[in-house]
């Protein structure tokens, strides 16, 4: 048996606010839910939709969907909820043609979330940001909510004629009071994973598109691109990399990883992160048909999951979240001997063991304790337990038994 949670009928979700949601085309409507699978709420869509939505996201204020809606042809929506209904507000229908066709199952929004860097008052047109490094002229940016006093909780979108690094000029001027710290949310770019390089099936490429025109900015082939069925744009902690800071990723599936894309740089890989979507074969791979992040919380869309060592499909929704996390956690140890073969001299000759920690996303685990055993009633291992090094490596000497045998060798790690 499968643990159920959210119980989707439809392959797309995302989640806001500690709320699963998921845009259902029978009934054009967005279903939320809580994380048991009890309905909070819905809105209806103000437009009928005709496709199966592969893919939902979530920008901070919009929300985006995208549909395979023709023979290598793709359409993304961009929505926003007004008076209880959710409106479309840009519709960008990607057209097979003589240089590019579409196959998609997977995209993500490229977007911001930066903040007031003073107080600003009704009627300013330059506002003081703490970066505005990714803005640029003709970008739709929101404003707030406001936590002004008089004004809290409104929120207003402003068109920007220019920025810098610490300002954002705006067409026309504010309506509500700011405080320092209030929050700025804009989006730029789109980013598909479409299963051609232009015409070429044979291999993959990201497509980068304006999120504003819906054009084709750039493309960049890869087999690693295609066939990738889940993807989501974050702001992830640097320390998950054993960098510092943070760093604005796409993030994809590929197989059992997670990998984060720089942006601006996309042979830049930021890192890459293991996950449990595998049978108890240990060799068949789990689809993952969408992706959400919040806070540390990885959120995967699955039709069936791997439950102490066994998989199961999951009998309600049919599809529910499985959860991985940024938190950095033990997810491998190592063994090496060297040498790994010995004589049974009772005691005299000896060998090496190193154990190597490394947490989900291949980084070296520090300062934990290993603790050695064997299986030789003659034989010794000392000394155990043993902390990791900044290498996440721990070593120590097992001295040979009395006997010729098969020795076997276990590391333990603590999780804390």
């Amino acid at each position: 048996m499968a643990y159920e949670n959210i119980r989707l009928n439809k392959p797309n979700f995302t989640v806001v606010n500690g709320y699963f949601w998921m845009m259902n085309e029978d009934l054009d409507i967005i279903v939320v839910k809580t994380d048991d699978g009890t309905q909070a709420y819905s809105y209806p869509l103000g437009a009928v939709i005709s496709n199966p939505i592969l893919s939902l996201e979530f920008d901070g204020y919009n929300i985006w969907s995208m549909e395979q809606s023709d023979t290598d042809e793709v359409t993304i929506k961009r929505w926003h909820i007004s008076n209880y209904v959710c409106e479309i507000r840009d519709t960008f229908v990607m057209v097979p043609g003589g240089v590019h066709k579409y196959d998609s199952d997977a995209f993500t929004v490229e977007h911001y979330h930066i903040n007031f860097a003073a107080n600003e008052g009704t009627g300013q047109t330059t506002l003081s940001v703490n970066d505005g490094s990714n803005v640029d002229s003709g970008y739709t940016v929101v404003l707030g909510p406001s936590s002004a006093p008089g004004y809290e909780g409104q929120v207003e979108e402003k068109s920007v004629s220019s920025a810098g690094a610490d300002f954002i000029n705006i067409n026309g001027t504010i309506s509500q009071d700011y405080l320092s710290g209030d929050p700025i949310t804009f989006y730029n770019n789109i980013w598909l994973f479409n299963n051609y390089d232009g015409l070429d099936d044979t291999t993959g490429a990201l497509y980068k598109i304006d999120g504003y025109t819906g054009s084709v900015v750039t493309k960049s082939a890869a087999g690693a691109y295609k066939d990738v069925k889940a993807a989501t744009f974050y702001n992830v902690p640097g320390t998950v990399f054993g960098g510092a800071g943070t760093a604005d990723s796409i993030a994809y599936v590929k197989g059992s990883n997670l990998i984060f894309l720089d942006p601006s740089d996309l042979a830049n890989s930021f890192g890459s992160m293991t996950m449990d979507n595998v049978e108890d074969d240990q060799a068949t791979l789990i689809s993952i048909y969408d992706l959400a992040i919040e806070g540390s919380n990885i959120y995967r869309l699955q039709l069936k999951a791997t439950y102490y060592g066994n998989t199961a499909n999951f009998t309600a929704g049919p599809y529910n979240y499985q959860l991985s996390t940024l938190d950095s956690f033990i997810t491998s140890i190592s063994l090496e001997a060297d040498p790994a073969i010995i004589p049974a001299d009772a005691g005299v000759s000896s060998s090496s063991i190193t154990a190597i920690v490394k947490d989900q996303f291949n980084q070296p685990v520090v300062g934990r304790n290993v603790d050695f055993t064997d299986d030789d009633p003659t034989g010794s291992i000392a000394p155990t337990p043993v902390s990791t090094d900044g290498d996440g490596v721990a070593q120590t000497t097992y001295s040979s038994g009395n006997s010729a045998r098969e020795v076997r060798i276990t590391a333990t790690a603590q999780q804390t």
